[in-house]
């Protein structure tokens, strides 16, 4: 099951993801998540803006900013080498607060939502 909200407008998807479990109802498929990289880039960016403004409660919205502002925000790069970001992303994720991430990323809150039923269901 992917998500990804800069292609979708979400009530399609929803449809969309509604149709393929019924489809799959019965049939004893498993279902794989998958992360397409644009949101978790975008989920860094709302990490990095939180922890840069760490009092501010505004809602801010990064995920309909195309990607290459999402890494330029990120990494101070449109295009670097995962050895450049590795250490960027291990930074913003120390400590992630998952509720505040899920309250201000639909796509997050979508992803979280899924992983939770998913263990819940094992």
């Amino acid at each position: 099951m992917g998500r990804d909200l800069d292609d979708h407008d979400p009530a399609a998807f929803s449809r969309k993801l509604q149709e393929m479990r019924l489809r799959l109802e019965g049939r004893g498929v498993e279902a794989v998540l998958l992360l397409p990289v644009q949101c978790i880039e975008h989920w860094l960016w709302y990490l990095k803006w939180h922890r840069e403004n760490p009092g501010q409660t505004k809602n801010i919205s990064f995920e309909t900013q195309p990607r290459p502002e999402a890494k330029q925000a990120v990494c101070n790069a449109r295009k670097c080498l995962t050895k450049h970001s590795n250490p960027i992303v291990a930074e913003l994720v120390a400590g992630l607060d998952i509720d505040w991430l899920a309250s201000r990323s639909a796509s997050f809150l979508a992803f979280h939502t899924q992983v939770q039923e998913y263990v819940a269901a094992l």
